[in-house]
């Protein structure tokens, strides 16, 4: 995914470092079984990590909120929600690029072995 449409726009996706990206994981599980305002505030960290555009026309900065991604997310959320963005809209925007995060921090054990020259176990070199 190049960008992501939400408020009548389109914002391109840049992910963020591996830290930032380890730790949008972290805080969208722990977030997700939370649930409620705190599933909203990781849904809101995701878009402002991974599209710089919107954490600027929120006036988001990660650094400054002291990388606490729940405190940025809930600035970016409430951003959007102000501008007429519906929860539905801002988890549907979210959603693809968490599993984004994920594979790009977490890649599977076959694409592992692909990019190191490898053969599956069991399989001749």
């Amino acid at each position: 995914m190049s960008s992501v449409p939400l408020l009548g726009r389109s914002h391109p996706v840049a992910l963020p470092d591996f830290a930032a990206r380890e730790e949008l994981v972290a805080v969208y599980a722990d977030a997700s079984k939370r649930g409620g305002s705190a599933a909203m505030r990781a849904y809101g960290a995701v878009l402002g990590l991974c599209c710089p555009t919107l954490a600027k026309a929120a006036g988001a900065d990660y650094a400054a909120h002291r990388f606490d991604a729940l405190a940025f997310g809930g600035k970016v959320y409430g951003y959007l929600r102000e501008k007429g963005a519906a929860p539905a809209d801002v988890a549907t925007a979210a959603m693809p690029l968490i599993v984004q995060v994920v594979e790009a921090t977490f890649p599977r054990q076959e694409e592992v072995d692909a990019a190191m020259g490898k053969s599956p176990a069991g399989e001749a070199p």
